[in-house]
């Protein structure tokens, strides 16, 4: 029989953590699923843990790659998937045991919604990113209202925004021909910020959705992740990340061209705050900033139509080169 949802667990160099993600997932209070393992050509002992778990349970399938990356391991796993429903699980984090009897619930209760979004929290404690919007269900109309000006970057919080909600994949469950036809193509290459290229445009294309506030998932928070880690070439990955944003979403509406434009300078501004974080110079972090500014151009591709004032200075000081200035308002305002 077809299972009711296909869960996805990209898997490489995560020996220490990934039997707690699988048992987490197995231990469900739901049983009806399938968990896909991609072995996207780990060095460790990981192969072999995966293929451990499917001898021994029938829900699990392993896929074993050369590696390729996150984006192509997760794509494997989504051909491979069989079930209406999908989400993704990373395969150093982990989930609470009534996260897929909650989705079951929510997507039987309300017409089998197109997506469900819903709650995470560190293994450290409350998230940094909520889930901000409303819960409850969005038909089309309600998202356009309600969702669809504010997910990237929510302009009535102050300062400088936020995300309505955050561009986790790992967040989601969404029906798997809303991911399959707007998946990440194979001829892009984004190497940060993944999530949030492909989240927002399904969540732009879903006819409707549901909000849950629950925290269902555990996001483990380790110094060495991509997120966490200072990366020198983050503005440069950021600037990537955001043209293929403009290019699936951009010219859709007017509010949400302004939106991506928010949200890429918002983006920039957490570049400028790791700048910041690694050094106790404001003039060193100008001078990051500056050859990391200079070395994608993207204060040209940035307006100022739609910003709030604070961003508008922000930006003005960026296209003016005042990158002291800028490192100064950086560290005070963020």
């Amino acid at each position: 029989m077809t299972p009711y949802i296909s869960v996805i667990v990209p898997v490489y160099n995560v020996e220490p953590y990934l039997r707690q993600c699988v048992d987490s997932i197995l231990a469900q209070t739901f049983s009806d699923f399938e968990l896909i393992l991609v072995d996207d050509g780990s060095p460790d002992g990981c192969p072999a843990i995966c293929d451990e778990y499917a001898a021994r349970d029938s829900r699990v399938s392993v896929i074993h790659q050369q590696n390729a990356g996150l984006t192509q391991a997760r794509r494997s796993g989504l051909l491979r998937a069989s079930a209406d429903y999908v989400c993704f699980v990373d395969s150093d984090d982990w989930v609470v045991p009534h996260w897929l009897e909650t989705l079951h619930s929510i997507i039987e209760g309300n017409g089998h919604p197109d997506m469900v979004v819903f709650e995470h929290e560190r293994d450290t404690g409350p998230t940094e990113y909520p889930v901000l919007a409303e819960e409850g269900y969005y038909d089309r109309a309600r998202m356009e209202r309600e969702i669809l000006p504010y997910m990237l970057c929510d302009l009535r919080r102050r300062p400088f925004g936020t995300q309505l909600l955050p561009g986790m994949l790992c967040t989601k469950a969404a029906k798997r021909h809303l991911f399959l036809d707007h998946y990440i193509p194979d001829d892009v290459s984004i190497t940060l910020f993944e999530d949030m290229a492909m989240c927002y445009e399904c969540i732009y294309h879903a006819s409707s959705m549901y909000v849950c506030r629950q925290a269902l998932y555990v996001y483990r928070r380790r110094e060495q992740s991509l997120l966490t880690g200072f990366r020198p070439q983050f503005l440069r990955e950021v600037g990537v990340c955001f043209g293929y944003i403009r290019s699936r979403l951009g010219g859709k509406a007017p509010v949400l061209d302004k939106e991506i434009n928010a949200a890429f300078l918002r983006k920039v501004l957490v570049g400028a705050v790791q700048l910041l974080a690694h050094t106790d110079s404001i003039g060193e972090a100008a001078r990051d900033l500056q050859q990391a500014l200079r070395d994608t151009d993207i204060p040209r591709q940035l307006t100022f139509a739609g910003l709030p004032w604070d961003m508008k200075l922000y930006l003005l000081l960026l296209k003016c080169r005042l990158y002291r200035a800028a490192a100064l308002v950086t560290k005070y305002k963020m």
